[in-house]
């Protein structure tokens, strides 16, 4: 028996069908395409690769910045792409399952010079290939670490720009398809941009390496743009093909660039387009300076139109949530790949004070989204759970210890503090037996869990304590870090070596897992990192990749760990006269991260803004310098926010002489909004300890700020926009 099936497509229907038409091959010898009479050839989505050059770094950089590839050469070989990659060393045949996870790591060239050399080897590469596909599908695209990762899925694709000839051809026939398959699936509008980020960073990158002509990635992002149910998709490829290929588009054809404008044109109104749409001319605008950017002519537009929605009288669909009372934050959305539009900030407004919980000096500060919960700590021994409205919900005993440090364990939702004993107004201690030491707090079991958005009251019990595991020294924080394979933190500990007195310190940057433990008094750590050479003073999570953390120390040293990693994996900074790289020019004081940059703070008064994608690979002794430094009052900065703040291009900055919020979608000209005078109820005029976002990291959160100082109140603020 024999059947014949004909089926029509559209021109856009053609990545799916082409998957089709592959898995249908496999099967059987008897399919056939056949052009319809009288139908227009549809441009191909994924094209055979065409020349490309070397890549290089982007020029000085932009809000968002970009690392595109170099303008389009003549005609040349796909093989100059690896001009100007570093050298691969000598490749060895093995297992690819073993060896491909090794690409996300510092072993990522020797794991590309083995793949070449497994493929080299096999005696029947096609399904060697199939295997490559599935474990790019498998241990990249789906997995939510790659998603979070700073450095996208570039350290997997990389790899196929080494490869040459028919094997290059196999992988891309093979690899297009499963891509382009899951960017054209129909999704609404407001779709979860985690769930094909990894796929539309692997397309960018795809182009970048010539696997898709530019000319095509455009038409497939023209088709795509057109069609409500797959817009948000074309949006976040059309993103990163900005980021990765940038020189490239600003030296297209203008026909080319003006379909692709013209389509964007006609969806421009739509909000929650805004900050995409910034991004791209940001981006653009920056690489060919002074210049309209190419292709607006041939559209008939005679600038790039932002929508209306991104001018500050708008606000933008994704801050809805700043519509519940300024008093009573409400818990952040989870965290999305793509951040939401920026509004530009206009006003910060003190909207009261938070009192009747503390009686002395306040240090320290963290924010619970999940349960839209404050938790404050300072002088007093008093670690208190705050509720929506304002008012002390629970107080947790610390009377033997200044709060020093607050966090919360985001997977068991223990909160976290460092503190140093009490001591007399002397400096004499309280209790000579007290020490330095982690003290954990969590709801004790059977205890009703509170549903999201609703403040933890009950059942408070502590998990014990934890002392410095080196030397019983000063812990000077606290910080939890992500991922869902435990529950991680890690602490600074800075004590005097062992010998005589005034020998130089012992710095310790110590991670534990407290899920490997039920009690904190006898918690051992997983690892005990020691290259800072003074005092650790700050740290913070890499809030995009659970993996990694960054610390700052008195040195004025930013070292990048990777906590699977037994030693530093990065540093940011320039070297001095006697060669040691530091970031500033004293001690650095606050550090925080948002997307793919770090923001530090210093006792020399500037902030430093750094790109992780300027780290090309996390190696120990990897380097990279600032994007900008940004001088704020000409005083010590103290702290800096901005995990949870509106958007990711928004931080709160504390200095000696007040408070900040400042926008750096521009670097060049940031926006400076200045918070009103306050002081104590002494009359002495406030610096803010510790400031915090009422959101999570990694997702907008509300315009509402808090602040703790001198005050045993907490200050209120608001952002307007």
């Amino acid at each position: 028996m024999k059947i014949k099936i004909e089926v029509e497509i559209q021109p856009d229907e053609v990545p799916l069908a082409t998957e089709l038409i592959a898995t249908l091959r496999s099967l059987t010898d008897h399919v056939s395409v056949v052009q319809a009479p009288g139908a227009a050839a549809p441009a191909p989505a994924a094209p055979a690769p065409a020349p490309a050059p070397a890549p290089a770094p982007a020029p000085a950089p932009a809000p968002a910045p970009a690392a595109p590839a170099q303008a389009q050469a003549p005609a040349a070989p796909v093989s100059a792409l690896v001009a100007g990659l570093p050298p691969l060393p000598q490749g060895y045949p093995g297992n690819l399952a073993e060896i491909f996870p090794r690409l996300g790591t510092d072993g990522n060239l020797q794991a590309q010079a083995d793949i070449l050399a497994t493929l080299a080897a096999v005696p029947a590469v096609d399904a060697a290939i199939e295997e490559l596909v599935g474990l790019y599908e498998r241990q990249v695209f789906e997995n939510p670490a790659t998603v979070n990762s700073p450095l996208g899925v570039m350290p997997y694709t990389g790899v196929y720009a080494r490869l040459e000839g028919d094997v290059q051809k196999k992988l891309r026939d093979k690899l297009m398809p499963k891509v382009l398959m899951a960017l054209t699936r129909k999704r609404q509008i407001n779709a979860d941009r985690t769930q094909f980020f990894a796929y539309a960073d692997a397309f960018a990158t795809l182009v970048r390496f010539e696997a898709v002509q530019l000319d095509g990635a455009v038409q497939t992002l023209v088709r795509l743009l057109a069609k409500p149910d797959t817009r948000t998709a074309a949006v976040t490829m059309l993103g990163k093909v900005v980021e990765y290929c940038g020189e490239q588009l600003i030296r297209a054809p203008d026909n080319m660039l003006g379909s692709l404008w013209r389509a964007l044109d006609a969806i421009r109104e739509e909000g929650w387009l805004a900050y995409d749409l910034q991004y791209c001319y940001n981006t653009l605008s920056a690489l060919n300076p002074g210049q309209p950017i190419p292709g607006l002519a041939a559209a008939g537009l005679p600038a790039f139109p932002l929508p209306s929605s991104a001018t500050p009288a708008s606000a933008p669909a994704a801050s809805a949530n700043s519509a519940t009372s300024p008093a009573t934050p409400a818990p952040a959305p989870a965290a999305a790949a793509a951040a939401a539009p920026t509004p530009t900030p206009t006003s910060l407004t003190h909207l009261g004070v938070w009192g009747g919980g503390h009686s002395s000096t306040v240090f320290t500060l963290c924010y619970d989204a999940t349960h839209g919960q404050l938790f404050s700590g300072g002088q007093d021994g008093q670690l208190i759970a705050w509720d929506g409205a304002g008012n002390p919900a629970t107080r947790l005993d610390m009377s033997s210890h200044f709060v020093c440090s607050l966090d919360i364990l985001p997977r068991s939702g223990t909160v976290i503090a460092a503190g140093v004993p009490v001591t007399s107004p002397e400096g004499v201690q309280a209790n000579p037996n007290d020490q330095p030491a982690v003290l954990a707090f969590a709801q004790a079991p059977g205890t009703p869990a509170s549903p999201p958005g609703v403040a933890r009251t009950a059942g408070w019990a502590p998990r014990g304590r934890l002392l410095g595991p080196v030397q019983r020294g000063l812990i000077s924080f606290a910080r939890a870090l992500g991922g869902q394979d435990g529950d991680y933190f890690v602490m600074g500990e800075n004590s005097p070596a062992q010998g005589a007195p005034g020998s130089p310190a012992a710095e310790s940057v110590v991670l534990y897992d407290a899920s490997r433990s039920a009690s904190f008094d006898n918690m051992q750590p997983v690892t005990v990192y020691s290259e800072h050479r003074d005092m650790v003073t700050a740290a913070s999570p890499w809030h995009a990749n659970p993996f990694v953390f960054v610390t700052g120390g008195r040195e004025s040293t930013l070292l990048i760990w990777d906590r699977r990693q037994a030693h530093s994996v990065g540093c940011f900074g320039e070297k001095d006269a006697n060669g040691v790289t530091k970031a500033h020019n004293d001690m650095i004081t606050c550090l925080d991260t948002t997307d793919h940059l770090l923001l530090s703070t210093s006792v020399d008064g500037f902030v430093g803004v750094w790109d992780m994608r300027n780290l090309t690979t996390l190696t120990h002794g990897a380097n990279a310098t600032a994007l900008v430094r940004l001088q704020i009052d000409g005083q010590a900065a103290v702290k800096i926010a901005t995990a949870g703040a509106p958007h990711a291009r928004l931080a709160a900055i504390s200095t000696y002489q007040g408070m900040y919020v400042m926008d750096f979608t521009n670097m060049s000209q940031p926006i400076m909004l200045t918070a009103p005078p306050s002081v104590t109820p002494t009359g002495a005029v406030k610096y803010y300890h510790d400031i915090r976002w009422a959101g999570a990291p990694g997702s907008p959160g509300q315009p509402i700020l808090f602040g703790c100082s001198d005050d045993p109140r907490i200050d209120v603020f608001q952002v307007g926009f």
